[in-house]
């Protein structure tokens, strides 16, 4: 892959990124926040592959306002995401959680005056013209096998140790997440070479599964790290213990859901 076609890449990803992150606020509307951090992720991935050796462009090369911006939707998404949940989780409640609710209500309404400047701010733009100056000339595609191999092998490195703690699990998600966003632009050349590997005789349906099922449970994670000791003791008495309630069941499921994902990993992570 010459200059030329990492430029072009880079321009549509960054065009993606913009186009959701310019329609943020007001709205803040949930699933554009959704689009905005998976464009995001999907230019981070590329630039963090052709970075591989490169100095230059050691940590992405993302400017710092857009990762923040990054950051700051990721926790409001995190937050409105919670408020789903909860409404979920105690509709059939004669008295709901309206102080929990609340909480999370000044909580998003927080963040979203420091995630409106940072947008003002054409961070886009900016991050782009950062990352364009460090792109390097070629990146064959020897460069890119070396690459999943890599992943590839520092997935097995985990499997391999046997501590399945919920921050290896986000670890082992993080790492395939960044080979499949990765995996278009060589037409399945990585994805035949992962295959021959960790999947081995595998469909690819089974590997989105498998990402999909890693996703809901860094997600029941997050719901659960989001019933705060200190959020839970300022909450009055009935909301009090129908948060913590809710917060036993939730871990129960937690640990259910670890069971069948630990057996799927089992299955779907061939170790050589």
């Amino acid at each position: 892959m010459k200059r030329e076609k990492i430029n072009h890449i880079t321009h549509k990803q960054y065009r993606k990124v913009k186009k959701y992150c310019n329609s943020i606020a007001p709205g803040y509307d949930i699933e554009t926040i959704h689009q905005f951090r998976v464009a995001y992720k999907k230019l981070r991935a590329f630039l963090r592959m052709i970075a591989e050796g490169e100095e230059l462009l050691s940590g992405t090369g993302i400017s710092g306002n857009l990762k923040a911006g990054y950051h700051i939707s990721g926790t409001i998404r995190d937050l409105q995401l919670q408020q789903q949940r909860v409404r979920e989780a105690s509709k059939y409640e004669v008295l709901k959680p309206k102080a929990y609710l609340s909480l999370l209500q000044k909580e998003i309404d927080r963040l979203k005056p420091g995630l409106s400047e940072i947008v003002s701010e054409n961070p886009v733009a900016k991050s782009k013209k950062r990352t364009d100056a460090f792109i390097p000339r070629a990146f064959p595609e020897s460069s890119f096998r070396y690459f999943v191999q890599k992943k590839r092998d520092e997935v097995y490195e985990i499997m391999a140790a046997g501590h399945f703690s919920d921050t290896t699990l986000h670890a082992i998600r993080k790492k395939l997440k960044d080979l499949f966003y990765n995996f278009e632009i060589y037409d399945g050349v990585g994805q035949n070479i992962l295959l021959q590997g960790i999947w081995k005789g595998k469909a690819e349906g089974q590997l989105t599964g498998l990402l999909d099922e890693l996703g809901r449970f860094q997600d029941q994670c997050i719901a659960i790290a989001l019933i705060k000791p200190r959020w839970l003791n300022s909450l009055p008495g009935n909301n009090h213990k129908l948060m913590e309630r809710i917060k036993k069941i939730w871990i129960k499921d937690k640990l259910y859901m670890k069971r069948l994902l630990l057996k799927k990993l089992e299955t779907d992570l061939i170790l050589k």
